[in-house]
Order: structure tokens, then sequence, then C-alpha cells
């Protein structure tokens, strides 16, 4: 049991060394304040209004840079390859 003791000591004493030399190491080092805020609302949406732009040729300038389109103006996408 002695020998147990004097072991834990051992590792407390030099547990209580490495926090001082720690300590005295970042004595030197500049404070630095942060700030932190919390959000307590989720899935904040804007309010609804009028459109901000004439999103009127929108598809049309969607379809420009598609990569790929059928005869009737559709969008051809290709299915995930990795998926069996």
């Amino acid at each position: 049991m002695a020998m147990k003791e004097d072991r834990i000591k051992e590792i407390e004493k030099s547990a209580e060394e490495i926090v001082e030399a720690f300590i005295r190491a970042s004595e030197g080092l500049p404070s630095l304040e942060e700030t932190y805020y919390a959000h307590l609302k989720f899935n904040v949406m804007r309010p609804d209004k009028r459109p901000s732009q004439d999103r009127g040729d929108f598809r049309e300038r969607f379809l420009l840079i598609a990569p790929a389109r059928d005869e009737s103006g559709n969008l051809k996408v290709e299915a995930a390859k990795w998926v069996k």
C-alpha cells in the first residue's frame, strides 16, 4: 500500500509541476476577447414579398447553361453512378 500511495503522490507532484510550467509559459501570451451569440430562432426565413427583379426569363437563362435538354426543352439529368 505504501508503494501505491508514494506513486500517487509522485504523479500528483508531477501534475502540479506541469500545470505551473504551463501557467508560466502562458503568461506572455496576449489576451483575446471573444464574443459568442446565442441564436434561439431556427429556420429563420425572410418575409414573403414581391421579387426584387423580373424573373420571367429565368427558365431560358437556366436552360442555356444546362448540360443537356431534350427536344421538348426539358432538362436532362444523369442519375448518380454510385447508386445501384
